[in-house]
């Protein structure tokens, strides 16, 4: 799907490789999601499966954002509201997922997770619109990480 481009960084070790990485210490983790770049807008995400509401069910005509999962996993759905492709995948702690614009998405906790998002454009109300992103039918779960 061009609007979706999903990559699990690698745990790596000092230093960082270019596109980032994660290291493993006895500190804790560190992940680099970016580097370089102007962001003007950033945001914790706590998702909880025990709600009847999950996080999105909209799109954005101009914002592209990026999601990056720290732990847990979300059950992730994406339709291209030009081509009209739909997918579905799992995305697990590392993944990073850039949406872009016209491209709508939902996310369904599959256990306690949390992320942070980000964009190079500060939030903007009038550009997230309501959407139902519905299920992608079993032929179009794909795993299409880069």
């Amino acid at each position: 799907m061009e609007k979706v481009q999903v990559r699990r960084l690698p745990v790596t070790t000092a230093p960082v490789p270019p596109g980032g990485g994660r290291i493993q210490s006895p500190a804790g983790e560190l992940a680099q999601v970016v580097n370089g770049g102007t962001y003007r807008f950033l945001a914790y995400l706590e998702f909880r499966p025990d709600v009847a509401k999950p996080r999105g069910n909209h799109f954005h005509n101009h914002k592209s954002e990026t999601l990056y999962v720290i732990s847990g996993r979300l059950r992730a759905l994406y339709h291209d509201l030009d081509s009209g492709e739909r997918v579905e995948m799992t995305l697990e702690p590392g993944d990073l997922v850039t949406v872009h614009p016209r491209c709508a998405h939902v996310y369904h906790a599959l256990e306690h997770s949390q992320a942070v998002e980000l964009a190079d454009q500060p939030y903007d109300p009038t550009d997230t619109h309501p959407y139902e992103v519905g299920e992608a039918s079993s032929r179009d779960c794909v795993d299409f990480r880069v």
